[in-house]
Formats: C-alpha cells, structure tokens, sequence
C-alpha cells in the first residue's frame, strides 16, 4: 500500500517534468530521451546492486512483457501532450479512472498473468464513485 501511495504522489510530478522536456525538445524526442536517462542511471546505479541471477532468466521472459518499454514510451508522448491540454489534476484524475477500469478488467479475467480476481459489487460501485469523482473533476 505504501509503494501505491508513493507511486501516486510522485506521478503527477513525473509528468510535469516529462512534460516540460516535450515542450522543450519536442514529445517523441523528450520521451525518448527521458527513457535513455532512466535506462542508464538503471544500468550505472541500480543494476550493480541487483546481483546476477536474473541474467539468466531473461529468456524465460514472455514476449508481450516487453512491450512495457515500448508502451512506456509511447505514454510519456500521450501524457505530456494531454498534460498540457488538460492541467495537471484534470489529466491524473481521469489517467487514474482509467488505470482502475483496466486494472479491474485484467483482474477480472485474469489477464496477462494476472490471478483472475473477480470485480465485487461493492468494488464495482468504487469505481462506478471513481469515474463519477473525475467527470466532477472534469466539469470543475
């Protein structure tokens, strides 16, 4: 709960910073570049302290988990433009309506290896309340 709440905290100022690089260098370039900084800082900084069995497990890996890099990419594009259309809490309230639909979907169904963790009524009407909370928002 702690790494979720971290996670939404420091969110809204990733985008402004890769906002602000899109608006400087332009959205593919910035959110290419953001990545290649990240890369290596992960490979310099982090990496070293990881030990090396994962090495050998990267062929066991799934095709389609790595597509996250992919996808990373291309939503550091999609968010510092949306970012900038919409204000910072307008764009995070309705990025996160739509990370719980799809989190509550794959959960659902058990997607992408995910355990199937059917959706309750009760955590059907949180969304349902999230959704009616960002069209507030919106409107405000």
């Amino acid at each position: 709960m702690l790494f979720a709440l971290l996670l939404g905290f420091l969110l809204p100022l990733v985008l402004r910073m890769n906002e602000a690089l899109g608006r400087t260098l332009g959205l593919a370039q910035g959110s290419v570049l953001v990545h290649v900084v990240g890369g290596i800082f992960g490979i310099l900084v982090i990496l070293p302290f990881c030990g090396r069995e994962w090495v050998g497990k990267v062929g066991l890996v799934p095709l389609w988990a790595w597509g996250g890099g992919i996808i990373g990419t291309g939503l550091v594009v999609v968010a510092s433009r949306g970012l900038a259309a919409l204000g910072t809490a307008t764009f995070t309230a309705v990025s996160v309506a739509a990370q719980l639909l799809a989190g509550a979907i794959l959960d659902h169904y058990g997607l992408f290896g995910a355990a199937a963790n059917p959706v309750t009524p009760v955590k059907g009407a949180g969304i349902f309340l999230l959704i009616l909370g960002t069209v507030l928002v919106v409107r405000g």
